[in-house]
């Protein structure tokens, strides 16, 4: 008789009410899984169907941040009168919250007699989740950038190892805009590395926002960053996009101060490379936009300065 067999007839002799059961055999079905998906989802079909529960979050916790890493129904607030929230400890740094939203008020006080019950099952199955909630995090940060949240360059390199040769079948254009801060490294002397990584997240901010879904922005190192244009029609098409960006940037402001009200304004610069105009080779077309981005800040602030072949022979990197 296997284990879970002689626990489910341990449940029948002991009489075990249903609540306890019914836990039982979400944590078996959950303890079987490996995806994160399918965790959660497990456990969204127990709460509708053994409590009639069709709105939950799960949130993690911790001393610096909140991650809403499950959410099912009516979006609405932890402290909304209907809501009932269950806490659990993780360790001394991270709890995990599971949050209800219920129908109405008697619903409210039918799931509130069984609060002890549903306790215990959060508390059983929270090592699970947790554990879940880890490993999708490490997964994520061998590709994540952990200042900005961007994609990192190991991502960059295996996304295009299958855009570009998708690309190049198609006959499609691909920019390659890398973005530098003007004399970001004044910032940090001046200031600090705190400051200098508020204006990292808020570059990272504009850029996602000034550029569509398809694109890609990436943190390359340091000040540098990428962004990369899927099905771009040419040139200058490719140009207006950095010029929207240069002009996004400019506006932004920074806050270095919140009791003076002082604030920081920067600027950046960017180099364009076009893929297969330019060249077919990932390395090449990073590098030719390298060079680019180094062209344009010799000239100046916010400027823009495509590739072209004369610059490999002129650039004097060292």
């Amino acid at each position: 008789m296997s284990i879970i067999n002689s626990m489910e007839k341990y449940l029948e002799e002991k009489k075990v009410s249903t609540d306890i059961k019914e836990a039982f055999y979400l944590y078996e079905r959950i303890r079987g899984l490996s995806l994160v998906d399918e965790i959660y989802e497990e456990i969204r079909l127990w709460i509708a169907t053994v409590y009639k529960i069709h709105n939950i979050k799960i949130i993690i916790s911790t001393k610096n941040s909140k991650d809403l890493i499950f959410h099912n129904g009516k979006q609405y607030d932890t402290k909304e009168s209907l809501s009932l929230n269950f806490s659990i400890d993780i360790d001394n740094d991270s709890m995990i919250l599971f949050s209800f939203l219920c129908e109405n008020e008697g619903h409210y006080n039918d799931i509130y007699k069984k609060y002890m019950h549903i306790n215990l099952l959060f508390y059983t199955i929270t090592p699970l989740i947790s554990k879940s909630f880890l490993e999708v995090r490490l997964k994520e940060s061998n590709y994540k950038d952990n200042i900005t949240g961007l994609f990192n360059r190991n991502y960059l390199m295996q996304h295009l190892d299958k855009m570009l040769p998708l690309a190049r079948r198609e006959q499609k254009k691909v920019g390659f805009l890398m973005i530098g801060i003007d004399h970001f490294k004044a910032v940090i002397d001046e200031f600090d590395y705190t400051i200098g990584d508020k204006v990292l997240v808020e570059l990272a901010k504009t850029l996602q926002e000034a550029t569509r879904e398809s694109d890609i922005v990436v943190r390359l190192e340091a000040d540098e960053f990428l962004v990369v244009l899927a099905n771009i029609q040419d040139d200058e098409s490719t140009i207006m996009v950095a010029q929207k960006l240069i002009e996004r940037f400019s506006e932004c402001e920074v806050d270095v101060n919140s009791y003076t009200g002082q604030t920081l304004k920067k600027t950046i610069c960017i180099g364009i490379s076009m893929y297969p105009d330019d060249s077919t080779s990932i390395d090449q077309i990073l590098k030719n936009a390298d060079i680019s981005l180094y062209e344009a800040r010799n000239k100046g602030r916010s400027q823009v300065l495509k590739f072209a072949k004369e610059q490999e022979s002129s650039i004097d990197l060292f």
